[in-house]
């Protein structure tokens, strides 16, 4: 039986494609004859702007459909053939979509894809803002994870090219380990200073952070060409057998992990994607700032023009109209904020998703009830304990949560802190024209609202 350790990724699930074809400027009638361009935008707030870029002259389709969290979007066979058929596939970037670099691999066809964010950089925390956690916070939520875990034995390979491939050694228990942490029981070969080592073959099908641990030994992570992995965070472990852990950052690729100065045959080794890291320039969630949003317009303009020549002139103009807007909304969401006295301008989100949004308008990001840009994370005991009593002494007024997330532990902060919670907020997704949100522009005029009646 084959035994696979990889990084998480999204598996397939049912979700039906719907198309969103959002009201944009008017342009003229085209010929039937004339060929233009199938264009699929991955968020429903992204085809939305897209749709106003490019008028009447091509229709712009989603792949999400409304409604859908894109942290937990998992894509179908449907999916990927529908993105096989498009010539412009428009995406967020800045990493939000972890999913699609394998699914591009496995499409076909060929397609002008199109990162909307960019060409903008990512925040740095701001003074007052609540790390997310700690090196004692992280290291309990290791020790909590392989608490009843048992070791797998593993053989290493003796030198860098013989590395044992993670990905294929056969065990006793085989299976697919789809995400957590692994803890192996690692056997070495002897080296000449009577210590012992070996290598092991990685694959990070994610970018992300990672963390290795083990004790008694030298741990070194390289890419294929050698390179070394920067570490960007230890942390003390005591349980399983292990002392330290290293936290890594990674993307898509092979990695070999060598193992040197081990007094025995045997090594422990965990291995595992890190939940709730805190990533300041790994936050996507550019497009709830309207500025941000400039940026976007203007590389979808500049990418439909690539791909429709003819409609250039057109695609300017809409962008330009389209701009005007969005400056025209950060207008109003300043004189809105600005009802809000100061000291009550505190955001405290269901995840790490208000950052850009808060540096707009002078908001202090205060807590997250999910320690994470992704809402696929989940906070310890000890985090959300820590979380309580900094909303009590920075007495933040409410928690905000967007549509369809679980509200549980937003409650139960509530019931311990008095707090108020807003459960209605759309930040990843437009709703259908009779709702709150039809159009990114409406959905930020309404989130600001229920902030801004909130804090008040």
């Amino acid at each position: 039986m084959t035994r696979r350790i990889v990084w998480p990724i999204a598996t397939l699930a049912t979700i039906a494609a719907v198309l969103l074809a959002a009201c944009g400027p008017v342009a003229p009638e085209r010929p039937a004859s004339a060929q233009v361009p199938s264009v699929l935008a991955v968020e429903t707030f992204l085809t939305d702007i897209a749709q106003n870029i490019a008028g009447d002259r091509l229709a712009v389709d989603a792949l999400m459909p409304i409604g859908v969290d894109p942290h937990a979007f998992e894509p179908t066979p449907q999916d990927v053939a529908r993105i096989a058929r498009s010539q412009v596939l428009i995406t967020n970037g800045a990493g939000f979509e972890t999913w699609l670099s394998k699914v591009l691999d496995n499409a076909g066809g060929s397609r002008l894809v199109v990162e909307a964010a960019a060409g903008l950089s990512g925040r740095a925390a701001r003074e007052g803002e609540e790390a997310v956690m700690s090196p004692a916070e992280r290291a309990e939520t290791f020790c909590t994870e392989l608490r009843g875990k048992e070791a797998e034995t593993f053989s290493a390979g003796p030198t860098a090219a013989e590395a044992a491939d993670l990905a294929h050694e056969e065990t006793d228990t085989g299976g697919a380990h789809e995400h957590g942490m692994e803890l192996l029981a690692v056997r070495l070969t002897p080296l000449t200073d009577g210590s012992y080592g070996g290598f092991l073959k990685l694959h990070a099908e994610e970018a992300g952070d990672f963390v290795l641990a083990t004790t008694g030994g030298v741990l070194t992570l390289t890419g294929v060409d050698g390179q070394a992995v920067e570490v960007e965070e230890t942390v003390r472990l005591e349980c399983s057998g292990l002392s330290e852990a290293s936290i890594v950052e990674l993307t898509p690729a092979e990695y070999i992990l060598g193992l040197s100065g081990f007094p025995g045959e045997t090594a422990p080794l965990l291995l595992g994607a890190v939940g709730g890291h805190h990533h300041d320039a790994g936050d996507p969630h550019f497009w709830l700032d309207p500025i941000s949003a400039i940026k976007y317009a203007e590389n979808i303009r500049d990418a439909l023009s690539q791909v429709d020549p003819e409609g250039k002139e057109l695609y300017a103009k809409n962008a330009e109209t389209y701009i005007g807007k969005l400056r025209e909304l950060d207008a109003w969401i300043t004189g809105q904020v600005q009802t809000v006295p100061e000291s009550r301008r505190l955001l405290v989100t269901n995840h790490e998703s208000f950052g850009y949004f808060a540096d707009r308008y002078g908001f202090r990001v205060v807590g997250t009830v999910i320690p994470s840009v992704s809402t696929g994370a989940s906070p310890s005991a000890q985090q959300l304990a820590s979380l309580v009593d900094h909303l009590k002494a920075t007495r933040a007024p409410a928690i905000f949560l967007e549509t369809g997330a679980n509200p549980q532990l937003a409650n139960q902060l509530a019931q311990e802190t008095g707090i108020t919670v807003v459960n209605d907020l759309y930040t990843h997704s437009v709703t259908e024209s009779s709702g709150n949100a039809p159009t990114y522009i409406d959905m930020m005029r309404y989130n600001v609202q229920r902030i801004v009646e909130a804090l008040k």
